[in-house]
């Protein structure tokens, strides 16, 4: 895998791509618009892939290296590096709710804390983002323990039966359901799998494709700009439901997995330089705290005035770069002080 600086060439880019689209939909709703193609949920779904490439990446390396996988560095490792912008987040909005900024009942923080948003999800617009990272901290305490104990080949079986029972789970979900009950069509675990799924099993076969010439010839095609165009339309094809929930968050992922292995491929190209510059990156890194904090910013119902433009951009630039160098960079860097003391000298 080609590395700059140590790092997967383009994700971060792939990163601002994808908090992007997020905050474009949900501006657009603040403007009288529709997400009409769906941009939101692509973007988030973007992370899932992403999410299941990167852990499953990090785990493999430290397998090979060492024949095994620290499960205590990896919890330690995610819970330094997820919690504190989290929780942070979490912490000002209660307080901001006390202070009568916000009408959130305390009783609806109780899911988010936990991490359990994505089945009992809020009715509340400021904390309805929390599924999502409901859904990853689901994957991150769930898949490392069940890749040590199958190892690299059996859990492939395991991520490629979740890609095919998930759409089933769906479509069975939703003959129950309809709509009344979102969180077990859309924002489950159960419904979600499946795509970092897909992330994951690029990663374990990500050296077996580099040598594939058919694959490559693929990646390397002057019409491949017609699949992320293609996955747009593909993701805006909501209706009918079952087609959608069936077929296309299937399909969808799979488009998202070809487009993140074509970047990361193609990083000395124009759009690779795009993606690994300054900018791009800089708001890649960024891009949980800007996930975290758009969503108070950019609510449409009983707005006030920080929710309006361009107060509202103002707002999510200064909250997100606050959390992201005041309590994301800062206990990174305990992370790693902490790691060195503790996991170094049990290694020596």
């Amino acid at each position: 895998m080609n590395l700059i600086e140590g790092r997967i060439p383009s994700l971060d880019g792939l990163r601002t791509i994808s908090v992007t689209l997020v905050v474009i939909a949900h501006f657009l709703y603040t403007v009288g618009y529709s997400d009409y193609l769906n941009l939101g949920i692509l973007g988030v779904r973007f992370f899932f892939v992403i999410s299941g490439f990167l852990i499953t990446g990090l785990l493999l390396k430290e397998f090979n290296k060492t024949r095994s996988i620290s499960l205590t560095k990896f919890y330690f490792r995610r819970t330094l590096r997820i919690f504190p912008p989290y929780y942070f987040y979490l912490l000002v909005l209660f307080i901001a709710t006390k202070f009568g900024l916000f009408d959130v009942p305390g009783k609806s923080f109780i899911a988010p804390v936990t991490y359990t948003s994505n089945y009992f999800a809020s009715e509340y617009w400021e904390l309805l983002h929390t599924w999502s990272l409901s859904v990853e901290e689901q994957f991150y305490l769930i898949y490392p323990f069940i890749l040590l104990v199958l190892g690299r080949h059996k859990i492939v079986w395991v991520l490629g039966a979740l890609i095919l029972l998930c759409p089933f789970l769906r479509l069975i979900d939703f003959q129950i359901f309809d709509q009344s009950q979102k969180m077990w069509i859309y924002y489950g675990f159960h419904a979600n799998a499946d795509g970092l799924a897909t992330g994951c099993l690029l990663a374990i076969f990500y050296q077996q494709l580099q040598k594939s010439r058919w694959y490559q010839k693929l990646l390397e095609t002057r019409l491949f700009f017609l699949i992320p165009i293609f996955l747009i339309w593909l993701n805006s094809q909501i209706d009918p439901r079952q087609f959608y929930l069936g077929v296309v968050f299937t399909l969808s992922n799979l488009l998202i997995v070809l487009c993140l292995d074509w970047a990361i491929t193609n990083y000395q190209n124009w759009f690779g330089i795009f993606l690994n510059s300054r900018p791009m990156t800089q708001i890649g890194v960024m891009s949980y705290s800007i996930y975290l904090w758009q969503q108070p910013f950019l609510k449409t119902t009983d707005p006030q005035w920080f929710n309006y433009f361009p107060y509202n951009f103002i707002g999510i630039a200064l909250f997100s770069t606050f959390s992201y160098y005041l309590v994301e960079k800062f206990w990174l860097g305990q992370r790693q002080k902490i790691e060195n003391r503790w996991f170094t000298a049990k290694s020596n």
